[in-house]
């Protein structure tokens, strides 16, 4: 395309089990402890339950970072626009794929994140029984949530030890794909007033390290991301209104917006908000959580399509949602250039 890509290179780990195992481990480690020291039974509960939630706010350091033993990278190419630079438009996909295992059966995904909720919710239970431990009820409370954390563990452990890597033709082979098709339209074409960066990352699927380590590398303030995940499944067309759960943040509501308008003038193109998505993050979760704006496109309705299984292949693409997809990001991308050059 004449575009010259940067790579940058970070430490990284293969998977998000080592650190869901780590922070389970400390919960389940309360029970035992709890016999012999209320102190260090609390204080394995509560670091359990920090590490945890403090993981929701991706910070740039944390205890956590020590299962960084890998390294992956960062994929980035710029194209400047034909006239003066008023905005920064950053194309985002991911090139890793996943592991199969029990979490991702078909049968378990259209509910994964309920289950990841209620895991959290054993997680805060286990550390609050810590605090009153002669109470039978608490006790009887306490126990319950380590028998939920300890099956949560084992689904985990499962997929470490049993689980295969995944084709990801669409998660996210299909991304980076939609990434590329609007890269090489704005080669020929660049936008009036806005540089568009296309961004590929490493390790989202490990826990949105890619993500995190460009934004803690890169100025990005006043950018807007706009997210591909997934976007060659035979499904519907949509737009997330909120990630990572239900106390998750939400999209910039102007780029939700935009992207109704983008389906008011062409029905076809149409993205509907989807408020339930897997409830797991995406590489647009860590900007939201930053405060900055971000979106992401998604061809799903409930459960993704073959997330994270052995049928992610090739074969499963449709021609005609991917397709769908990159036009509606090309308009998308246009009427964001229009509106600031009309400022």
């Amino acid at each position: 395309m004449g575009l010259h890509p940067l790579t940058e290179s970070f430490r990284s780990q293969r998977s998000f089990g080592p650190t869901y195992l780590l922070v389970f481990s400390l919960a389940l480690l309360a029970g035992p402890l709890g016999r012999f020291s209320r102190l260090a039974a609390g204080f394995s509960a509560f670091s359990s339950l920090l590490l945890g939630l403090g993981e929701l706010r991706f910070p740039a350091r944390s205890p956590l970072n020590l299962l960084r033993t890998k390294t992956s990278q960062n994929v980035t190419a710029t194209i400047e626009p034909a006239g003066e630079c008023r905005q920064t438009i950053c194309l985002v996909s991911h090139m890793d794929s996943s592991r199969s295992g029990l979490m991702f059966h078909p049968s378990v995904t259209p509910s994964l994140g309920k289950l990841v909720e209620a895991t959290t919710a054993a997680v805060l239970v286990n550390a609050i029984s810590t605090l009153l431990p002669g109470r039978r009820a608490v006790r009887s409370a306490g126990s319950l949530a380590r028998a939920a954390i300890c099956a949560a563990a084992a689904v985990v452990l499962h997929r470490e030890v049993r689980g295969i890597n995944v084709a990801g033709a669409n998660d996210n082979a299909s991304g980076v794909a939609a990434s590329l098709c609007l890269a090489r339209c704005l080669v020929d074409q660049p936008l009036e007033h806005t540089r568009v960066v296309v961004l590929v990352t490493g390790s989202e699927e490990s826990g949105v390290i890619g993500m995190r380590e460009f934004l803690a590398s890169t100025d990005t303030e006043g950018w807007v991301f706009l997210n591909f995940d997934g976007v060659s499944a035979d499904a519907p067309l949509r737009v997330l209104s909120r990630e990572n759960g239900p106390l998750g943040p939400r999209p910039d509501k102007e780029l939700l917006d935009a992207a109704d308008l983008v389906g008011r003038r062409s029905p076809e193109l149409r993205a509907r908000p989807l408020e339930d998505g897997s409830g797991l993050p995406y590489d647009a979760t860590p900007v939201l959580v930053r405060g900055g704006r971000a979106i992401s496109i998604v061809n799903q309705e409930g459960a993704i399509p073959d997330y994270h299984w052995p049928t992610d292949t090739v074969e499963k693409i449709s021609e005609a949602a991917f397709s769908r997809a990159v036009r509606f990001a090309c308009e998308l991308v246009e009427d964001l250039d229009t509106a600031v050059s009309e400022t």
